[in-house]
């Protein structure tokens, strides 16, 4: 069975590589010095302060990325989750909070650009604003251009520069506090008070802004369950890490008012004083390419979000268009351009980055947000494979936060963002309110909704004494609607109205009980009796007419310890199969065995299929504990589950479309003569009835 979806190629230590590239960039070489200059050491508190919120946020994300892994990044999410008034809101927010992302990064750039001249003794006497403007142009053109190489080159070359600024950093730092014998700079910890550690906190978390980048690739992750979260939470792990040490080599080697001075060059100065020229030249040009990194990485996100908006609407249609030579989104990317250039007219670094950092707190507070809210309203489709642990609680903290850092912004900061929210406010209620727009839920692509909601028929035999029935497994696959078929095999000479007057009384009795039970538990219910000499085309008929998904036989059991697959043909293993194991899993998670029986004359080997079970499971995180292997022409599946299943087992039994019902009404037959010792689901094939 071959998947037509994209392919997941992308492990864990390339997907936390693309997190970081997009994180590791001018926010390393140009924060030290302007957090340095406010907080001293202190602000060795703000980056961890800023990680933790930045922690909080990325856990959210998993668990949004897992259910929706669509491009788009927060506003994907928040749209979905709360319609087309907050998609506007946080759509133009991510939009232009990532062009104040891309101009603070471009100006920086020019500032490393005149001191990489300087090193180099080479007088420039213009200003650095060109070396802004004319890389933004480059950036503009190489991305229109389309080529494929240069995200996973950035990627590469922003974290081979970090580790050689951390190797330089540890080395000169071992030199400068052990050889030489210095003393550190600083001689308070927060010498403008405990409040500046918040206020740089709010200035530097434009340094975390990277990770959601790995939401967008969620659909190309290799086993999201596991590798989505721990990629985006390892990603801001590392990134905290390696921000707190430059920063604390930074304090170390300056005092806070001499950090303050240096400004955005501060990191070039430390690498000067712990290791001279050569240790200023080389940090200095690793400043120089992870700002253009960086603000490459956002004007492909931006890109990415206006793209996103046109598509569904909410700005001009002409901004999803795609050039028809390179294949790249050209409009959207000069709707990022564009205004970055007009901003670097006004260099104004702090205010860019805070303003950047106010809008993406508001986004990841929605983000928060959106994870409470479908955790509380727990819609059909919403079916993350990563569920956060105490995910109320913890995006709770992280919503209050984002919120509550955005007040330690600058005055003029939060009057700009406020600014911008207020104007788009103001487009929503003139441009988007009365458009028709719907903005749907996405439909999960790991998912078969149906399995979630499914019609339900349980046949019961009903010339026999019944226990009471077991409906604890009806807990786990939550229905739409239960059929009970009732149904007595009668003598081929009688008719099937005679048949009726003589048992349909009989039968009403011995169901009553299962009735009162369903209604108990809040369970739509319906009943219908086949009195036939031929009870197995009859109760086709019933299945051709009201389409149910499952078909359950069950047994009374204490507890379920393991869901064992028999699998046969290729056409068993299917979203309908994986959901409804996920779902069962979802309560209480059971081992996994699947069995698998190959045949000579058959296509398939053993190898293929499972193959084909591991690829269809791992898109939800399902793990099979033990495979067994068996050749039809030794053992049949129905005889496989007569023999070896324990009272303990759950039998999971898919329809395969080159069987027909004939093989699910022989087990059904089997489980009434008490020779199938387990309770039983058998997974319609919706095409075969």
């Amino acid at each position: 069975m071959k998947s037509k979806k994209l392919k997941r190629t992308i492990s864990l230590v390339p997907a936390t590589s693309i997190g970081l590239g997009a994180m590791l960039g001018a926010g390393i070489f140009v924060f030290p010095g302007l957090a340095g200059g406010k907080a001293g050491v202190a602000a060795v508190f703000s980056f961890l302060i800023g990680g933790i919120i930045a922690l909080l946020v990325a856990a959210c994300t998993a668990e949004l990325a897992t259910a929706m892994p669509q491009s788009g990044g927060g506003y994907f999410f928040i749209s979905r989750t709360c319609g087309k008034f907050w998609g506007t809101l946080v759509g133009i927010a991510q939009w232009i909070g990532l062009i104040f992302a891309c101009a603070f990064y471009l100006v920086s750039f020019g500032e490393y650009a005149i001191s990489f001249l300087e090193e180099l003794n080479i007088t420039w006497n213009a200003s650095a604003k060109i070396f802004s403007f004319l890389f933004t142009a480059l950036l503009l053109i190489i991305n229109i251009i389309g080529t494929k190489k240069v995200g996973s080159a950035q990627n590469v070359m922003v974290i081979s520069l970090a580790v050689i600024l951390v190797g330089i950093f540890t080395y000169g730092l071992i030199v400068f506090l052990g050889l030489e014998d210095q003393k550190v700079a600083f001689s308070a910890i927060a010498p403008n008070g405990v409040s500046s550690i918040f206020t740089t906190t709010a200035l530097i978390f434009t340094s975390y802004l990277g990770f959601v980048q790995i939401a967008n690739i969620g659909a190309e992750i290799k086993s999201p369950g596991k590798n989505l979260p721990r990629s985006l939470i390892g990603s801001v792990l590392i990134a905290m890490f390696l921000y707190v040490f430059i920063m604390l080599v930074c304090t170390i080697s300056f005092e806070y008012k001499e950090l303050n001075k240096f400004g955005e060059t501060a990191t070039i100065e430390v690498a000067r004083k712990l290791l001279g020229g050569w240790g200023a030249l080389l940090a200095v040009f690793a400043g120089l390419l992870a700002a253009l990194s960086s603000a490459n990485a956002s004007l492909i996100s931006a890109s990415r979000g206006v793209f996103a908006l046109s598509k569904d609407q909410l700005i001009t249609k002409r901004a999803s268009r795609v050039n028809g030579r390179f294949g790249t989104p050209h409009i959207a990317l000069f709707l990022v351009a564009l205004p970055v250039a007009i901003m670097l007219i006004r260099s104004e670094l702090e205010v860019f980055a805070e303003i950047a950092s106010t809008l993406h707190l508001i986004i990841y507070a929605g983000i928060c947000l959106a994870v409470f809210r479908l955790r509380s309203k727990n819609p059909t489709w919403y079916v993350p494979t990563f569920r956060l642990p105490a995910a109320k609680i913890i995006s709770t903290i992280g919503f209050i936060s984002c919120i509550g850092l955005v007040f330690f912004m600058q005055n003029a900061s939060l009057l700009m963002s406020f600014a911008i929210i207020i104007l788009t406010l103001i487009y929503y209620l003139i441009f988007i309110k009365r458009k028709k727009i719907k903005i749907t839920h996405p439909d999960p692509p790991h998912i078969d909704l149906d399995v979630l909601n499914p019609n339900v028929l349980i046949p019961i035999d009903i010339s026999k004494t019944k226990k009471e029935l077991p409906l604890e497994i009806l807990a786990s696959i939550p229905v739409s609607k239960v059929l009970l078929v009732g149904y007595q095999e009668t003598p081929e000479q009688r008719r099937s109205d005679q048949s009726k007057q003589q048992y349909d009384e009989a039968g009403n009795k011995k169901l009553s009980a299962v009735l009162d039970r369903f209604k108990e538990a809040s369970v739509e219910v319906d009943k219908k009796f086949v009195f036939n000499h031929n009870v197995i085309n009859q109760i086709e008929e019933v299945i051709k007419d009201e389409e149910p998904r499952f078909i359950l036989k069950l047994k009374p059991f204490n507890l379920i310890e393991q869901i064992v697959i028999p699998i046969y043909s290729d056409s068993q293993i299917s979203k309908d199969l994986s959901t409804t194991i996920y779902k069962i899993n979802s309560s209480a998670p059971k081992s996994v065995k699947v069995v698998i029986f190959e045949s000579a004359s058959e296509d398939h080997t053993y190898q293929s299929l499972r193959e084909s079970v591991r690829e269809q499971f791992t898109t939800l995180n399902i793990a099979v504990h033990s495979t067994e292997v068996f050749d039809l022409e030794d053992l049949s599946p129905k005889e496989y589950i007569k023999s070896k299943v324990q009272s303990s087992d759950l039998i999971l039994w898919p329809e395969a479309k080159t069987e027909n019902h004939d093989l699910l009404f022989d087990l059904i037959s089997d489980a009434e003569k008490d020779d199938i010792p387990a309770p039983l689901i058998l997974i319609v094939d919706p095409k075969s009835s």
